[in-house]
């Protein structure tokens, strides 16, 4: 019996110097639990090198030393003297409740102390977190034409015949000439961002992959028919179909060769805002040439 108790305690230890060299805190059993298998004797007598010395004299408990290489190797430690002794699990449970009585203050603040220390190291993390983040939004792709439509979605559904900010689309559409009547490209399914939920690469969804996502699948999309120009009606459409980050609303860029950017506010916004109308009627007219020139050869 005396031997099974020596080779539990030193797989006991080996345990515990593996746990400790990856900085994984070792928890002992200080008391019987409550429909719980009985904690093992080499357990609740387990001694460390490193534990606080109970002096003869002294009401109170000292404060437990750093831990050393002594801790990893207690066969080699020297042993106590005739003045102290060794604490074990079963005997902290009547220095732990004589603490609590002698200095209940000290006791406080070396539990606040204990709370601080583990989370500090998790500020790092939540730090980069907030400095990259992951954009979300939802936009549909439709087309009438020559002209792609990338559009804002702020609810994430997609447009249904009867919504007044599609309406207010095809209103859109007639006043430049186009089909009132768009085809829903992905088979009417929204464009969604971050499209990954879970995973390792889910932080890598910043502002810049979302972009070269839209941008690519625009142009994948005017490569499929032939496209003059490409409306980005609302502020994310704006944000990451264009290659800026501040794109001007109503301004033009070159997105491929012969395939122009045209920037308009969200839908939404011109429904609360019925003056804006006429800023996009100007613009209009400015560039309608853009795509009146495809349909005319």
């Amino acid at each position: 019996m005396n031997t099974d108790a020596a080779v539990m305690q030193e797989y006991e230890v080996r345990r515990q110097a593996m746990l400790q060299a990856m900085q994984v805190d070792v928890w002992l059993p200080r008391q019987s639990l409550v429909h719980a298998a009985p904690a093992r004797e080499y357990v609740l007598d387990w001694q460390t090198v490193d534990e606080v010395a109970i002096q003869p004299t002294a009401r109170s408990v000292q404060p437990r030393s750093e831990p050393t290489a002594a801790h990893v190797a207690p066969a080699v430690a020297p042993s106590p003297t005739r003045s102290e002794a060794r604490v074990s699990v079963r005997d902290k449970l009547a220095l732990t409740a004589l603490k609590s009585k002698v200095n209940p203050a000290a006791q406080h603040s070396a539990s606040r102390t204990a709370e601080v220390v583990p989370t500090a190291p998790q500020s790092t993390p939540a730090a980069q977190v907030a400095a990259e983040p992951i954009p979300r939004f939802a936009l549909q792709m439709l087309r009438a034409d020559n002209c792609l439509l990338l559009v804002d979605l702020p609810t994430g559904e997609a447009f249904q015949s009867r919504d007044p900010d599609y309406q207010l689309l095809k209103d859109m559409l007639r006043a430049a000439g186009l089909s009132d009547q768009p085809r829903f490209l992905r088979q009417g399914t929204p464009l969604v961002w971050p499209i990954l939920r879970t995973g390792n690469l889910m932080r890598s969804q910043n502002a810049a992959a979302a972009r070269a996502c839209v941008r690519d699948l625009l142009s994948v999309e005017q490569h499929s028919e032939p496209t003059a120009c490409i409306w980005l009606v609302g502020q994310q459409a704006v944000r990451f179909g264009s290659d800026q980050e501040d794109t001007p609303l109503y301004s033009v860029q070159s997105f491929a060769e012969g395939v122009q950017l045209w920037s308009l506010p969200s839908l939404e916004t011109v429904l609360e805002q019925p003056l804006l109308k006429r800023d996009i009627w100007r613009s209009m007219c400015a560039h309608q040439a853009l795509w009146q020139v495809h349909n005319d050869g």
